[in-house]
């Protein structure tokens, strides 16, 4: 059985801290260079640089897993798209993201991103996360979230059905 691979955000370089994301006071430089920004946008790179060189025409079983309702990426389909002809791909960059990746949410419960990301891809590939130890959403604010999900089906899906399916773990 396949296992997939989890992206998830670390701490820029020093050599990116100073070029990208220094110029303020070191907390708000720290901030900046990870869970306020960095983090986020250095992940969905590494993933969207996955899907231009090919990786997944290469490895179609491949499965990722990005957090933080896909570290940007699913907000930037439409520049990403543009990406594909020129790189040579099978398929757009949003087709991938479909098929070789799964979305979780990391405790932003915000209901305009879960909308977002369903007009991107589906409730099939949706985990849900709470982002601990960074997070404590209470039962109330969880309920609320999957409140927003269509189908008791999808509720189920993104709760807790596609990630046992995805790690072969009998529910």
């Amino acid at each position: 059985m396949h296992q997939p691979v989890f992206i998830h955000p670390q701490l820029p370089s020093p050599a990116l801290r100073a070029a990208s994301y220094q110029g303020f006071d070191e907390v708000t430089n720290l901030g900046l260079a990870t869970a306020g920004w960095g983090w986020h946008l250095d992940t969905a790179t590494a993933a969207l640089r996955l899907i231009l060189r090919g990786t997944f025409d290469r490895h179609p079983e491949l499965q990722v897993i990005l957090g933080h309702w896909g570290e940007m990426l699913l907000f930037w389909t439409d520049r990403a798209d543009n990406l594909s002809r020129v790189a040579g791909l099978q398929r757009p960059v949003s087709d991938y993201l479909r098929s070789n990746f799964f979305i979780t949410m990391s405790g932003m419960f915000n209901p305009a991103l879960l909308q977002h990301a369903l007009s991107v891809t589906t409730a099939e590939r949706l985990i849900f996360s709470t982002d601990y130890p960074f997070q404590h959403p209470s039962r109330q604010q969880i309920d609320g979230f999957l409140g927003h999900f269509d189908s008791e089906h999808d509720r189920r899906n993104v709760s807790s059905a596609n990630a046992a399916t995805l790690f072969g773990i009998e529910l």
